[in-house]
């Protein structure tokens, strides 16, 4: 069970421990979403959120978002801090784990959302930017991930397995070079949602061989 005093590491590794229960629990959801899908193209490109405490005492938020041909899941798993603020993470099984700090939630809110509930602001959060576009420097530890309202700031907390994200930018406050970066996450966001993959769409710039004198 994740308890306060965790560490983003430790919440990370409680989380995977939990997944087989949550993905059973899920069955049922994902089954009616489908069928939902096949009839009413209204759903198309709106989020769900879907709820979930396990046996564990884990609490889940499992964002789901249907496209024309596929339904795309990501699991967000949240908890409060021993400060009382909320903190999540987004479990990925096949590929990065990114543990959101509190500050990142009451940095959205100050943009787009001033509800006193915190636990609405998350909501929020979680339903509108559920879809990550992630690029890193092979350099240092910066990691940074283009979201639906903004920009991340984070920092590898196990490199190329779980980064701990920090800071909130919205739009309206990037430099130019993030202004570039953050078009190369919106079209590596776009990519993701759909059936087929762009040759070399996952290769990251940073990745590229460096250019000889």
């Amino acid at each position: 069970m994740i308890v306060q005093k965790h560490s983003p590491e430790q919440v990370v590794r409680e989380a995977f421990r939990d997944m087989p229960a949550m993905w059973n629990k899920l069955k049922q959801p994902i089954d009616r979403l489908q069928r939902r899908m096949r009839v009413d193209k209204s759903l198309r490109m709106e989020p769900q959120l879907f709820e979930y405490r396990s046996h564990a005492g884990n609490n889940w938020l499992v964002a789901m978002l249907p496209t024309k041909k596929v339904l795309h899941i990501a699991p967000f798993v949240w908890y409060r801090g021993e400060d009382d603020y909320y903190r999540a993470a987004r479990i990925m099984q096949d590929g990065v784990c990114f543990h959101i700090s509190h500050h990142i939630f009451e940095q959205y809110a100050a943009r787009f959302n001033r509800t006193s509930d915190g636990f609405t602001r998350m909501k929020e959060f979680i339903r509108e930017n559920m879809d990550f576009g992630t690029e890193y420097c092979l350099d240092n530890d910066d990691v940074r991930v283009g979201i639906t309202h903004g920009y991340i700031i984070g920092t590898w907390v196990i490199p190329h397995k779980v980064a701990q994200l920090i800071t909130f930018v919205d739009h309206g406050k990037l430099f130019d070079d993030q202004l570039e970066q953050m078009d190369r996450l919106d079209q590596q966001r776009a990519d993701a949602l759909r059936p087929t993959r762009t040759p070399g769409g996952a290769v990251k710039p940073w990745d590229l061989p460096r250019p000889t004198a």
